[in-house]
């Protein structure tokens, strides 16, 4: 009978969960390898799968020796379990026998060949374990894969909070800082963000008595270029918004409005981005006084509102929370 080594390995990620088996068989100076899996698994279930699918290739009864690193599939055999389970119906004295149907069929292929059973230690050494190792590891995630691409296929309609576990500092600037933190999915799961936490700001759509719309042209860097936009500044500590409004529109403006009302509160980019942006309309203009910050380099551009508006659909105009402020007073300046 031709002498056949098997080497044989499981693994499952979550256990039960998506899991990979693989094997390596050799005879006459000829290796060949084999791996596969399953959606929902065990790791006990995949230490069976292995020698079961290497010996189901064999067309001819064989001597065999398998080596694997599972005591539950090794002990079963050279232990004599197997035996009183088989005798005894499929039955373990104290309880039902888990993963029947795979024993039993493992336990038949068995009876059919010569195998012997050698125990290895796992993740050390043994270069054909280690590869087996290798082998159903990447099966399982290949499963894990399949079966996070099919969930994700779905239609979710669960919970939608994240909760964050720790947060470390990452940037402590002028404008804002940077954190990455560790949150929970709803799923269980852990991610990173990336979170810029900003003290918020006010903007202002300004008109005067003539539908003119008050706007400020400067170079942005990070853009890297020059953009219109409405007023606006970063709250200071404990700055209430309408009076950061007021500021910012006398500062970068040189006017003050004698009506200040809020039209909405947004958040620009929620997806990093802590900033919620107050924009504010505002008429009755009167004269005050200019005052640039330090390092701010802006011009003042005065628009009728039709000019700003034609800019704002045909993209000259690309700021977004202006784009929104000049759309946002359509109604007001038509009535």
């Amino acid at each position: 009978m031709k002498k056949v080594i098997i080497y044989t390995d499981g693994a499952c990620s979550g256990n039960p969960g998506p899991g990979g088996y693989a094997a390596i068989l050799m005879c006459d100076g000829v290796q060949k390898e084999i791996s596969g899996g399953e959606a929902e698994t065990t790791n006990n279930r995949m230490e069976l799968r292995g020698p079961i699918e290497a010996l189901k290739l064999l067309k001819e009864k064989c001597d065999v020796e398998i080596y694997s690193d599972s005591s539950y599939v090794v002990d079963s055999f050279e232990k004599g379990w197997i035996y009183s389970w088989e005798k005894n119906g499929w039955k373990r004295k104290d309880g039902p026998l888990k993963n029947p149907e795979l024993i039993r069929e493992l336990y038949d292929l068995c009876m059919y060949h010569n195998v012997k059973w050698v125990k290895v230690k796992g993740h050390a050494d043994n270069v054909f374990n280690n590869r087996c190792d290798a082998l159903a590891v990447a099966a399982a995630a290949a499963y894990k894969r399949q079966k996070t691409d099919a969930v994700r296929d779905q239609e979710y309609h669960g919970e939608l909070a994240e909760k964050i576990a720790k947060t470390d500092l990452v940037f402590d600037g002028r404008v804002f800082r940077v954190e990455l933190s560790e949150v929970k999915l709803p799923d269980g799961k852990t991610a990173k963000r990336e979170i810029i936490r900003h003290n918020g700001g006010a903007a202002i759509v300004a008109l005067d008595a003539q539908k003119n719309i008050l706007l400020v042209k400067q170079f942005r860097i990070a853009a890297g270029a020059e953009l219109l936009e409405i007023p606006a500044g970063k709250l200071e500590c404990e700055e209430a918004p309408i009076a950061c409004a007021a500021r910012e529109l006398e500062e970068e403006t040189g006017y003050k409005a004698r009506n200040l009302k809020l039209l909405f509160s947004i958040f620009p980019t929620p997806g990093y981005c802590s900033e919620e942006l107050h924009i504010y309309y505002a008429d009755e203009l009167i004269t005050g006084h200019i005052h640039r910050d330090e390092e701010e380099f802006l011009h003042v551009v005065k628009l009728p509102y039709e000019i700003a508006y034609k800019m704002v659909m045909n993209g000259q105009i690309r700021d977004a929370k202006t784009i929104a402020g000049i759309l946002a007073v359509r109604d007001k300046v038509l009535s």
